[in-house]
């Protein structure tokens, strides 16, 4: 289990007002082995393992975010985040004059993912953190709230201690634990998050049209979609899902084996995808070989006469999978290319497997960077290239040459070979991690 902690030692320093003077403190923010507070005090010059910083702005920062930081995952790769997002997710954005840490936030649902660079050596500001994070950090989602409403509480203790009650932190976190304890208004700032809205924001035209879709195609598909098709996207209105839902599509009925690593729960996404992978492999009878489209598009129902016939009608940011009658689907995708429909497809099979099709729930793959997405894109690439015959096949030859025969051969994408190859630490890149394969998704600070 990865750490996340707050630790402060309370201090009396400065003149402010009372929430603000009162809340002065020596913080640290320990996450794993790293503390991100950790400084040179360039008036001093001295090194010191805390900031000395009022822990007041960062606990309102962090209860007015509270929804954002918990159910908006990042945006898709190749898109800007936009300020409201940033202020939303970075902890710069705690203000209040003081200097933070450049640390970055955003959920995929399952776990907190936390960026961190060090200060810029060059600022002129009057301390300097130290360390970042080599690669993102995981922490379970659980832990991250439980760490924060530690902090957020021990704030609120001491400004009741010092006889200041009733500030805005103390009713905006009544307002938000009773939020949490009513399932509707829990939803309805879930959603609200989703779709890239701080609390109150959304217009109650573009609830109403959401509360319906998720009537439609389920919470956990909505969930999908809806940071896709909101505030943050360029096709900003929940329409394009509709038009998705009405396009013409594939039909098949899905034939896969029981797959007991499916059921599993435990570990990262991308871990648990490649054991299925492999364990499907292996009931196929099939462990190293390529896998044609054939046995490909069978296990979803489909015949490569369909699949190699299909062109989708528009540029879209989703593909989606529709439960029908009879265990059927009608599966909408978004790739023209064969390689890019042959793994897409793959995605659509790893994502009905990962839901075990529960009450024929709606499949859906985006370029997201949620754990589901996540699931899907590490079990089609090893399903359909697995790494150790992909080793076995290039024999410790990673030029351009020997890469362009592997793609050939297992019929994948060379961006999918350098991912593998990078993510298995054959070949070097300064690029690591699932989103999107970078240290940062965004240049921190700017």
């Amino acid at each position: 289990m990865t750490i996340f902690k707050f630790s402060h030692e309370w201090a009396s320093a400065g003149q402010d007002i009372p929430e603000v003077f009162h809340t002065m403190a020596n913080l640290a923010l320990h996450v794993g082995d790293v503390n991100l507070m950790q400084n040179e005090d360039i008036w001093a010059k001295t090194i010191r393992d805390s900031a000395l910083v009022s822990a007041y702005p960062l606990a309102m920062w962090l209860a007015v975010s509270w929804w954002r930081l918990n159910f908006e995952p990042l945006p898709a790769h190749g898109v800007n985040p936009a300020l409201d997002w940033r202020m939303a997710h970075e902890i710069g954005a705690a203000n209040y004059g003081f200097v933070w840490p450049k640390a970055l936030f955003a959920s995929d649902c399952q776990f907190m993912q936390i960026w961190a660079i060090p200060s810029n050596a060059n600022a002129q500001q009057s301390l300097r953190y130290l360390n970042g994070l080599d690669r993102p950090a995981s922490i379970k989602l659980a832990d991250f709230q439980h760490g924060v409403e530690n902090f957020i509480i021990s704030v609120l203790d001491r400004l009741d201690a010092v006889g200041s009650r009733n500030t805005d932190l103390w009713n905006l976190w009544q307002l938000i634990k009773a939020e949490r304890a009513d399932p509707q208004s829990f939803n309805y700032r879930r959603l609200e998050a989703e779709l890239g809205y701080d609390p109150d924001e959304c217009s109650e035209e573009l609830m109403i049209k959401a509360q319906a879709l998720e009537r439609q195609i389920g919470t956990a598909a909505l969930s999908e979609l809806a940071p896709v098709y909101g505030r943050t996207s360029t096709n900003s209105s929940l329409n394009v899902i509709a038009e998705i839902i009405g396009s013409p599509g594939l039909t098949g009925t899905p034939n896969t084996p029981v797959l007991k690593n499916a059921k599993s729960t435990t570990g990262v996404p991308w871990q648990r995808a490649v054991e299925v992978a492999r364990e499907l492999r292996q009931s196929l009878s099939n462990k190293h070989g390529v896998i044609d489209n054939q046995q490909l598009y069978g296990l979803l129902g489909l015949s490569s006469a369909q699949v190699d016939a299909w062109t989708p009608v528009a540029r879209n940011n989703a593909a989606i999978g529709i439960p029908g009658s009879n265990n059927q689907f009608k599966f909408v995708p978004r790739k023209a290319h064969p390689l890019a429909k042959r793994f897409e497809l793959a995605r659509l099979l790893g994502d009905y497997i990962l839901t075990e099709n529960k009450r024929q729930q709606w499949l859906t793959s985006t370029d997201l960077s949620t754990s589901r997405q996540k699931y899907q894109r590490a079990f089609a690439a090893e399903f359909l290239c697995p790494i150790e015959a992909l080793q076995d096949f290039l024999g410790h030859d990673y030029s351009e040459s020997a890469i362009d025969d592997a793609t050939e051969h297992f019929q994948v994408s060379q961006t999918m070979v350098n991912s593998l190859l990078r993510n298995n630490g054959l070949i070097f890149s300064p690029f690591i991690g699932d989103y999107p394969e970078a240290r940062l998704p965004y240049q921190l600070g700017i």
